[in-house]
């Protein structure tokens, strides 16, 4: 990708609406564009960005044997009548089709999910099993906020279990609560805690909440040095003091990015969900379910680590590796030499952007900013005269200070593979 072809507008000085520094963050980088209150275009930028979330979850879901399905944006009233939940859900939107019919723009997929797997499941032998799908989601809220962090529609990965005994379920619970611990550490995250929550409108006994510990978060959380970990729902607050150990919590603000619970038979009761167990008897599965929001762990990202050029991402999560800049010279060699380690790179199967544009450097320097790459290769005439390229990283939490400043002319391939697999563990 060449930066002046990049279908993204780059603002400078202040951002007018924003409320968060991240947000502010997002609209000057071009990252997101806001269609309607609480509904947002992703940008290339924002949506590479997304789309490298998305395979870092699908990666741990896969790994915990999750399997990948895709169910529809709207689903039919009736599923939600028959679980319940149609006059109880307070963002349910509604609506209705020429013929008549009653619809929903599904806020969450449990109803849908129960409905797919009627069809399927048969026998207590083909459990237990976890589908799960990154799908768009539309919740009809009083109050969005904060660019991604509350939206209206967002996209959301979300899971579902299915077990015969509630011993299974828990087993598998705790799998999947580790593989988001890998994932937002992945994600280059580093205050998310997992704290205990209320069940609410989803049900079910077991709920836990991954929160970014940020002074932006709209939720309160408690946290004790003995380990406990909770949030304001589950505690009294009056006392504040820690169920576990009687100790007064610390009081912190946190940004919900992921949440899971234990459903029991919540939904596979009331949409009569049924297997034939060993014994021959009917009975309803143990359901779970786990949810993170996809826009919403970047919008985190760039609360919790955004300085006041730009995001940084990690490598697993920028929307570019590498960015080759060229400052043109007299002689006319840095720019025909920045074009050749571009398509070098490209060749190589690496992601990288190319600015060969007719600007200043101090403008190449503050787009590099907003871009992020992790690692920014620059082609000078100051620096080809030592027979080098002048190399800047922008990482977060990764020690550079042993890492070279420059690479060999000679040398840049094999420079460069070396820096992004150290940037990438």
């Amino acid at each position: 990708m060449r930066i002046e072809n990049l279908c993204v507008k780059r603002l400078i000085g202040d951002v007018a609406g924003a409320t968060t520094h991240g947000h502010k963050i997002a609209i000057k980088g071009g990252y997101i564009y806001q269609t309607f209150q609480g509904g947002y275009t992703l940008s290339p930028l924002g949506w590479r960005v997304v789309r490298n979330i998305e395979n870092i979850i699908r990666s741990e879901m896969d790994a915990i044997d999750g399997q990948e399905i895709l169910m529809p944006v709207v689903s039919g009233a009736d599923i939600w009548r028959e679980s319940g939940r149609y006059d109880t859900v307070d963002v349910l939107a509604k609506f209705k089709g020429r013929s008549g019919t009653d619809y929903v723009l599904n806020p969450t997929h449990e109803e849908v999910v129960v409905d797919f797997v009627k069809s399927v499941l048969e026998t207590y032998r083909q459990m237990p099993f976890m589908v799960y799908q990154i799908q768009t989601k539309f919740r009809d809220e009083l109050r969005a906020r904060a660019g991604l962090i509350r939206t209206r529609e967002f996209i959301m990965k979300d899971a579902y279990s299915f077990h015969e005994t509630q011993s299974d379920l828990e087993q598998y619970y705790n799998r999947c609560l580790h593989a988001y611990e890998r994932i937002f550490a992945r994600c280059g995250l580093q205050n998310v805690v997992c704290v205990m929550s209320s069940t609410g409108d989803m049900g079910g006994s077991v709920a836990h909440e991954f929160q970014l510990i940020n002074d932006m978060g709209e939720d309160t959380l408690f946290l004790c040095d003995c380990g406990f970990k909770t949030n304001k729902e589950l505690i009294d607050e009056e006392t504040e003091a820690c169920p576990k150990c009687g100790a007064k919590m610390r009081r912190v603000r946190g940004i919900e990015i992921g949440n899971i619970f234990q459903l029991g038979t919540k939904y596979s009761a009331s949409m009569n969900l049924t297997y034939t167990a060993p014994d021959g008897e009917q009975k309803n599965p143990i359901m779970g379910c786990y949810g993170i929001g996809v826009g919403r762990t970047m919008a985190a990202i760039m609360e919790e680590s955004a300085d006041d050029k730009g995001p940084i991402w990690n490598m697993a999560t920028a929307p570019f590796a590498v960015e080759v800049i060229g400052l043109a010279d007299k002689e006319g060699k840095t720019l025909p030499l920045a074009e050749k380690i571009y398509n070098d790179l490209r060749a190589a199967g690496i992601e990288v952007i190319l600015d060969n544009r007719d600007a200043r450097a101090g403008e190449k320097f503050a787009d590099a900013d907003l871009v992020a790459a992790p690692i920014r290769l620059i082609v000078s005439a100051k620096n080809l005269a030592n027979n080098a390229l002048e190399v800047k990283y922008r990482v977060n939490d990764v020690d550079t200070t042993e890492m070279p400043t420059a690479f060999g002319v000679d040398t840049y391939m094999s420079d460069i593979q070396s820096a992004i697999q150290k940037l990438s563990k």
